[in-house]
């Protein structure tokens, strides 16, 4: 009580994350809040003592298995997860999710120092930088479900080479279409469930501003470049901490974007 939930719950296999482990429970935040929502009937069908899309052993299951306990609640479209102005592309069978809970400001896919990180307990008071100053949730474009054609509003680009969080950041702010097309592997599923706490499904980061490219240090866990985008145009509406709903336009310099994304960098911003 008293403890904003986590964005994604824990592997239960340390550092060496397995999505088959037994122990994986990564069930979103989403998934967390269903009675909050109005929707405590989908709630009651998840099975949380399991993992999200047990028995599938697949991260990215694309069919339905109707021995799964949590198959039919991820079918079950939330419209409160859905963008207006997102497109709907995704082949997948699941309830898709545009709005994404806050993992930090690092490439940290994991705990994140953000609200919502991995099996977190973050308390308000725990908030240094004060609600009113850190994001909660933010949105993302769905993907569509298509290998073959790149969108750098929605796919998650896995770009080869050996990495630290600032030369990744450097090189996926660069990163072109063209660029994309022929010298990175893509993901296209973004946003494809709201059941699994999944990196590119429902959370993101503020490692760089709106509407830029997303990319992976070949694993989201090994770190993440995970950009809010959205198709209203010129930035994304963004969710505090305490409640305030803010449009934040994709030229927000750098810096403020990034302290916004932390509870406790004590970072100094002026108005966005």
């Amino acid at each position: 009580h008293g403890v904003f939930p986590f964005g994604v719950g824990a592997d239960g296999d340390g550092t060496q994350a397995t999505i088959n482990s037994p122990e994986n429970r990564r069930f979103s935040l989403h998934a967390q809040i269903l009675p909050e929502l109005g929707y405590p009937n989908v709630f009651e069908e998840i099975d949380f003592m399991v993992r999200p899309f047990y028995p599938s052993l697949s991260d990215d299951p694309s069919i339905v298995d109707p021995s799964s306990m949590n198959h039919r609640a991820a079918q079950i479209a939330i419209p409160v997860f859905r963008c207006p102005s997102d497109l709907d592309r995704l082949v997948h069978p699941w309830a898709s999710n545009s709005y994404r809970s806050c993992n930090g400001n690092t490439w940290d896919g994991r705990r994140g120092n953000g609200l919502f990180g991995q099996y977190t307990a973050v308390r308000p008071g725990d908030v240094g930088d004060g609600l009113s100053n850190t994001a909660a949730f933010s949105e993302r474009c769905t993907g569509d479900d298509n290998d073959v054609n790149v969108d750098l509003l929605s796919d998650l680009f896995g770009l080869e080479g050996d990495w630290t969080e600032a030369t990744l950041r450097d090189r996926c702010n660069r990163l072109t279409e063209e660029e994309a097309a022929v010298a990175a592997a893509h993901d296209s599923n973004g946003g494809m469930t709201w059941l699994e706490g999944n990196m590119n499904w429902t959370r993101y980061n503020h490692v760089l501003p709106p509407n830029k490219p997303s990319c992976k240090n070949r694993l989201t866990w090994l770190g993440v470049v995970m950009t809010a985008t959205s198709r209203h145009g010129g930035g994304v509406n963004m969710l505090m901490g305490d409640g305030a709903v803010r449009f934040v336009s994709e030229d927000i310099s750098t810096e403020t974007w990034h302290a916004l994304g932390s509870i406790r960098g004590a970072e100094t911003f002026g108005s966005f």
